[in-house]
This record gives C-alpha cells, sequence and structure tokens, in this order.
C-alpha cells in the first residue's frame, strides 16, 4: 500500500513537472515569435494544446506596433484594453481593421479622452475604416456620444458627419453644440446636411 502512495506522488510530481516545461517552452518560443513578429510561428503555438493568451504578450505587441501580431493574439483569446483599441485601430489598414471587427472587436467603445469611431475621421485615413463602423455600429451609441459630429467636423469629413448625421435620431442631434463648429469652420455642405435634418439657422 505505502508503495502504491509513493508512486501516485511521484506519477503526480512528475506531470506537474512535465507540464511546467512544456508550458516554459511555449512561452519561450512564443516570446521569439513576437520579438522577430514571426505570425506565422506565433499562430502555430498559440493552436497547440494548453497555450493560453497571456495578458503580457498582448501589451508587448502593442508597445512594439506590432499589429499583425496583435490580430493572431486576439483571435486566440487575448484581450486588448479599450484605449489600446482606440490606439490600434488608429494606426491599421482597413484590411487590419476588418479582420478585428470579425473577430469580435467592439465598435461602441470610448474613454474619457475619445471614442474610436473619432479616430477614424482623419481624411489620410482609408474613408472603408469609418464606413464599416458606421454599418455596424449600435445606433444608441452614436445618440449618446454626440463629440463624435463634432470630431467629423474638425477633420473635414463631410462624408462621415453626413453619414453619421442621417443616422442619428433627429432629436437627438446636438445642434447647439455643433452649429458654431459648423460655421467656424465653414464648412456648407455639412450645414446642408444639419438642414436637411431639421436644424434651423437662427
Amino acid at each position: 500500500m505505502k508503495w502504491k502512495v509513493i508512486s501516485v506522488i511521484l506519477f503526480v510530481v512528475f506531470i506537474g513537472a512535465a507540464g511546467w516545461g512544456y508550458t516554459y517552452y511555449q512561452t519561450k518560443q512564443v516570446d521569439e515569435s513576437l520579438q522577430t513578429a514571426d505570425t506565422e510561428q506565433l499562430a502555430t503555438i498559440l493552436e497547440r494544446p494548453l497555450v493560453n493568451v497571456q495578458a503580457e504578450w498582448m501589451e508587448k505587441a502593442v508597445e512594439q506596433y506590432d499589429v499583425p501580431s496583435v490580430l493572431v493574439l486576439y483571435e486566440h483569446g487575448g484581450v486588448l484594453t479599450d484605449k489600446q483599441w482606440i490606439y490600434l485601430a488608429d494606426l491599421m489598414t482597413f484590411e487590419e481593421f476588418e479582420r478585428m471587427v470579425k473577430a469580435g472587436a467592439p465598435l461602441d467603445v470610448s474613454i474619457p479622452s475619445s471614442t474610436l469611431l473619432e479616430g477614424l475621421y482623419s481624411l489620410n485615413d482609408e474613408p472603408e475604416k469609418w464606413r464599416l463602423a458606421h454599418e455596424r455600429i449600435d445606433v444608441a451609441f452614436l445618440n449618446t456620444h454626440p463629440n463624435i459630429l463634432i470630431q467629423a467636423v474638425y477633420d473635414g469629413n463631410t462624408e462621415a458627419f453626413t453619414d453619421l448625421i442621417e443616422r442619428m435620431d433627429t432629436e437627438i442631434v446636438p445642434y447647439e453644440e455643433v452649429a458654431p463648429v459648423v460655421m467656424e469652420m465653414n464648412q456648407q455642405l455639412m450645414l446642408e446636411a444639419m438642414v436637411k435634418k431639421g436644424y434651423q439657422p437662427k
């Protein structure tokens, strides 16, 4: 009986040591993949049994501006903070952004200083990104974040502004906040979109 107990204990210890060794080896390989930005190797490792994405891996990829690795990590269960997602969305190409959204990344994201949508309106960015976001985002989010409209004005993105205002509920559009900015920026087409929505200039 005594030997049976000892055998069981030794077996458990062996399994534990083997498991720790396996996990350690996989972690080292992930670190190497992130250092070399080898997303193919990274994806292969993450497909292996008992390999779960660790928060520090995602942090490292974000710090290195390594969008492809972030995508792979996210698709395998990694998590981004709202701040990280807003930051990365601005850096991504449309194809990368679309891939993130298809993987489940939320669009109704905001932090005290900004929303994800506000970072997509630059005329230097690909318009397909904000178009995709507008199509998929809940209108309720637009209704509770009127600052999104104002950012479109500052970025001079008439197409995005017009699309936004058409999607928002008429009674929610913050005309008193938006109108002065539109006038100041001399955005005639935006003013016309507001009038079409129901705004009456004073």
